[in-house]
């Protein structure tokens, strides 16, 4: 419990001394466009786009999604990428990462699609539902934080999630039956 309050206080400390933004990071979510069945468990990635001269030691976000269409349990569901520790996080959803501590000298994290989190989802009824990222206001475990304080600008590129019916074991046992019956008319 001291260890998640003292990486949520660092943070937040972070947040409070950042300085101007730089540059911008694009953060997408891979796959961005995603047909599933009900009752399918799937995953998707979020993945940012990082300039060296945005290079990060920290981030956290939130993803947006109709709970209705969508069930996610944030405590179980979320892995943080290989380049961060997992962070705590003041709303729960557990979309934060941290820099491993390591000795000096302290290179910040850049790169093509370097991996946030990745996020596993369960299809809870039919519908079409948007995955869209952000930051809460006044939530200060969110935002892109560089080695010096600074927080980089973000564009949040959404992904779309259409959840369709499961076929019922009516539509198979018809598929069975037409499958006989071509097999019957081969025969004959």
């Amino acid at each position: 419990m001291k260890r998640n309050t003292a990486l949520t206080v660092a943070l937040a400390t972070l947040f409070f001394t950042a300085g101007p933004a730089f540059g911008a990071i694009s953060v997408s979510i891979e796959p961005s466009n995603s047909i599933v069945q009900v009752g399918d468990t799937f995953t998707v990635d979020i993945l940012a786009d990082i300039t060296s001269i945005d290079a990060i030691v920290g981030w956290g976000m939130d993803l947006s999604f109709d709970s209705l269409i969508l069930s996610h349990n944030p405590l179980t569901d979320v892995l943080i990428g290989p380049s961060f520790n997992a962070a705590p996080t003041l709303d729960g959803d557990g979309l934060a990462g941290l820099l491993p501590f390591s000795p000096p000298p302290i290179t910040g994290v850049s790169g093509s699609d370097v991996l946030l989190a990745t996020m596993t989802f369960e299809a809870s009824q039919t519908g079409t539902t948007s995955l869209l990222g952000g930051f809460t206001l006044g939530d200060l475990t969110e935002g892109f934080v560089q080695l010096g304080g600074g927080q980089v600008d973000v564009a949040f590129n959404g992904g779309l999630v259409q959840v369709i019916p499961a076929p019922t074991a009516a539509v198979l046992g018809l598929i069975g039956l037409a499958a006989v019956a071509m097999t019957k008319r081969r025969v004959a």
